[in-house]
């Protein structure tokens, strides 16, 4: 078994790795490591929760340590994946005389500014706010040395393509290139072959070791019954919850409907700011929240362990989006468990590229929720009253018969015994007035 002490690394950073926990090296440590240490362009494909984000901060801050100057420049698709990024870069380099500075959008634009005046040797930035900095004429990249793609495949999907060509074209063609994606899409693969050099390729194969135990189940149920199997699920499910919707209407939907029956819910989207985006990842860490429900784009900043179960109330758009979610549970050897909810024939689509991706027919257990057929052939019939028992002596009137076709029955009135109408009582005038009356009368 490879161990840190067999990856060439040197006394302070083992020292470092020791101090963060990192027991041993992962697959994709051992084999990303040593050919970005030797200076390769490497293109990653591997699994979510694999340790992607150390093999290319290790290697990237034992290469440049003792340097000056800005030669490192990390892009990630989110503002979260961008924090979490800096905070890893600070750990393993602050010590080693490195400095990070973190670009994302939310955050002041004169303090980045004023932090990319410094000449930080690392800048990790998203794509959208690097732009707007050289726009401004902030930051010049004719010094980069490094240049690294975290999650690749995310930042194409939501659309930094042309952002990505800005980037490129200010940066050196004398470059190393690192590329870490969870999937080797075709997007990603010519997004390499445009910016890559003869690339080093690593691939981590999912093995019964490596891969997640995560128990998954699809219901089949109609949109009007997802909230109410949602509530059961919460009430059922004792540990952290993290819910994914489609959009962020659906996420303050999703999070109105669970407030109300519980105050343990809170939510993440892309209309929150940073501040706001912070505080409700730190109280859904700290256990202030069990339940947290965000959108995809916020799902792969979201690095929390001990996840219990991820929920999918709505299926993702992109098959790819399947894995990175439920990859929020089961992480570091834990299990955990995955619910989807589809909706018969809109989401059979989806369902099925999903299983595509997986190779198998997943999740395995499948529950159907079927409300019985209508019979539209036949009106419906009021259900016949069972016949009462008969009283000896006692006879009843026979019902007439009544016929579709013919004259209308006649009603026959049961009266009941007329009452004695209570006698008039007058009203009888007294004093004064009645003496007149009689005095008029004689």
């Amino acid at each position: 078994m490879t161990a840190w002490n067999d990856l060439s690394l040197s006394a302070e950073m083992l020292s470092l790795i020791e101090n963060a926990g990192y027991k041993a090296p992962t697959p994709v440590q051992i084999q990303s490591i040593p050919l970005v240490m030797e200076g390769f362009d490497v293109l990653v494909s591997s699994q979510t929760g694999s340790g992607k984000t150390a093999s290319f901060v290790i290697p990237v801050v034992e290469r440049f340590k003792g340097k000056n100057g800005t030669y490192i420049l990390a892009l990630s698709p989110t503002r979260e994946i961008a924090q979490q990024t800096g905070a890893v870069f600070e750990a393993f380099g602050k010590p080693l005389g490195l400095r990070t500075v973190v670009c994302i959008g939310g955050a002041s634009i004169p303090v980045e500014k004023e932090a990319l005046a410094s000449s930080p040797h690392i800048i990790v930035a998203t794509p959208g706010r690097l732009c707007d900095h050289l726009e401004r004429g902030n930051v010049w990249l004719d010094f980069i040395q490094c240049l690294i793609f975290d999650e690749a495949d995310r930042m194409l999907e939501m659309g930094f393509a042309k952002q990505i060509d800005t980037i490129t074209e200010q940066i050196p063609k004398q470059r190393q290139t690192l590329m870490f994606s969870a999937t080797f899409a075709p997007r990603v693969e010519k997004l390499a072959r445009s910016v890559m050099i003869d690339p080093k390729e690593v691939t981590i194969v999912k093995s019964e070791a490596s891969t997640p135990k995560i128990e998954q189940r699809l219901l089949w149920l109609p949109e009007e019954k997802k909230m109410s199997a949602l509530m059961r699920l919460a009430q059922d499910e004792p540990g952290t919850i993290i819910i994914f919707a489609k959009s962020k209407e659906r996420v303050y939907q999703v999070w109105r409907s669970l407030h109300g029956k519980k105050d343990d819910v809170t939510y993440i989207h892309s209309d929150l700011n940073q501040e706001q985006r912070e505080a409700a990842i730190a109280e859904f860490k700290s256990g202030r929240f069990r339940i947290l429900v965000a959108t995809d784009v916020m799902g792969r900043g979201i690095d929390v362990d001990d996840v219990a179960h991820v929920v999918n109330f709505d299926v993702p758009r992109e098959a790819e989006d399947y894995i990175h979610r439920i990859g929020r549970t089961g992480r570091r050897g834990k299990s955990g468990h995955a619910t989807t909810f589809a909706i018969p024939v809109r989401d059979e689509q989806g369902i099925r590229a999903i299983e595509k991706l997986r190779g198998v027919a997943s999740p395995e257990k499948r529950e159907y929720t079927q409300e019985r057929p209508r019979q539209e052939s036949r009106p419906p019939q009021k259900p016949t009253r069972a016949p009462q028992p008969e009283v000896a002596g006692e006879k009843r009137p026979a019902k007439p018969a009544f016929s579709a076709t013919g004259p209308a029955p006649k009603l026959v009135l049961t009266l009941k015994p007329k009452v004695a109408a209570a006698p008039v009582v007058e009203k009888k005038t007294g004093g004064f007035m009645n003496w007149i009356k009689k005095l008029f009368k004689a």
